[in-house]
């Protein structure tokens, strides 16, 4: 596999992308949001307060081993409560492979709900274009300003 270019994405960037998909978004009423831990969880937070929605959940996926390396998918945390026959606002960062999107998508499903699927960037390699999104990226890691490749710069502030 080549090496990835890797393209950064600001905090300013986030929330100009957040309001614009909220806008698109605030004709919809939704019960609850549902971020997929980790990188979910930052955007779905700003989209809970521009879209009023207070009950957040959290459904937890490991992937990536690191940048660029995926290993087996697998979920490790589900919503504690039992979420049936809702309309859901399920967010992630990114539809890379579009596997922990679609696994989520198809997991709140089963269970007879409605869902809206956001990311902030799409891949069209992806196996699920999410029904919203900012940015489509190609041959790109995206790495966002919570990433764990920033923890040290963070640290040092």
């Amino acid at each position: 596999m080549s090496k990835l270019k890797k393209g950064l994405y600001s905090w300013p960037q986030l929330v100009k992308d957040c309001l614009i998909i909220s806008k698109k978004l605030s004709t919809q009423n939704f019960d609850c949001l549902v971020a997929i831990s980790r990188g979910g969880l930052i955007p779905a937070t700003i989209l809970s307060y521009l879209l009023d929605i207070k009950k957040i959940h959290v459904i937890g996926y490991d992937y990536y081993l690191k940048p660029g390396v995926r290993g087996k998918l697998r979920r490790i945390s589900a919503p504690e409560q039992k979420i049936k026959n809702c309309r859901i606002l399920l967010v992630d960062e990114i539809a890379d492979t579009g596997h922990t999107l679609s696994a989520a998508n198809q997991f709140l499903k089963n269970k007879g709900n409605k869902v809206t699927t956001v990311a902030l960037h799409w891949k069209a390699k992806s196996k699920i274009k999410p029904d919203y999104f900012a940015h489509k990226a190609e041959n790109l890691w995206i790495v966002y300003p919570w990433d764990e490749s920033l923890k040290n710069k963070l640290k040092s502030l």
